[in-house]
């Protein structure tokens, strides 16, 4: 009775360990086969890695190859994500950021869930502002740390309905205030200007005189005929600008990333 009893307990055990919601790929999430981390580097951002992933139910990795072979730097990144069988969940949600060594080659990928939280924008400002210019010091410890800090940062924006975008990037929005300040105050403005220094340097003939009468013409003033004559009407048409807000632009195989050199 007792064996069954604890036969029962570990195929309940069994059965809720598989319908729990984890990522579909087991091991580590940072892959160093290239040799560029110390074993405690690597064991930090792993660490830190797999939190990300757990918290927002979106896979966080990084892989760093020592060549790529003959495939391009997007489609090697593809195959390392589908072959390794990354992904949370039925949708297989992720971001990876790989890296090849020996071509010197990155690629910041996303799919599923991914695709939402790092959006095009998103993905520029992550590689050019905070990625980039710490692996072109071959700085690649600081590099994957700010990686990680912007995907749960981004991750944390996007499970709150806000991804980060075009039209919630901080910056962008300070960009186009000063840009209406500029078009709708300070153009204006000049333009008034130097419409008035004109007008002020053609008069610089005029005398300002004593008497009322000399304003007169000799004879005065006699208006002997007037008419209304219509000369043209004019129209003016203004383009209404396109303020797109972003977005995720996928492939056919339903990724998105970027790729380059660093």
């Amino acid at each position: 009775m007792k064996r069954t009893f604890l036969i029962l307990i570990a195929l309940l055990t069994l059965c809720f360990a598989m319908a729990a919601p984890v990522s579909a790929a087991s091991g580590d999430f940072v892959t160093d086969s290239a040799g560029i981390l110390t074993d405690q580097q690597r064991q930090e951002l792993n660490s830190k890695a797999a939190d990300i992933s757990a918290k927002y139910e979106c896979d966080v990795r990084i892989y760093v190859a020592k060549d790529m072979g003959t495939s391009g730097a997007y489609e090697y990144a593809k195959n390392v994500y589908r072959d390794n069988g990354f992904g949370y969940g039925p949708d297989k949600s992720g971001v990876l950021f790989m890296l090849s060594m020996k071509e010197r080659d990155y690629s910041l990928i996303a799919f599923g869930f991914g695709n939402t939280a790092f959006t095009d924008h998103g993905k520029d400002v992550m590689l050019d502002n905070f990625i980039l210019p710490k692996l072109k010091d071959d700085k690649f410890y600081d590099a994957f740390l700010a990686y990680l800090n912007k995907a749960e940062e981004f991750l944390g924006m996007a499970r709150a309905g806000t991804p980060f975008d075009l039209n919630t990037d901080p910056a962008v929005q300070a960009r186009s205030k000063a840009g209406l300040i500029v078009v709708n105050i300070i153009i204006p403005i000049v333009v008034a200007l130097i419409v008035c220094l004109i007008f002020r340097s053609q008069m610089k003939t005029a005398r300002r005189q004593r008497a009322a009468a000399s304003y007169i013409p000799e004879g005065g003033f006699v208006l002997t005929k007037s008419n209304d004559t219509y000369l043209h009407s004019t129209e003016v048409r203004k383009a209404v600008e396109d303020k797109s807000s972003g977005g995720t632009t996928t492939d056919s195989s339903g990724f998105s990333g970027r790729s380059g050199k660093f």
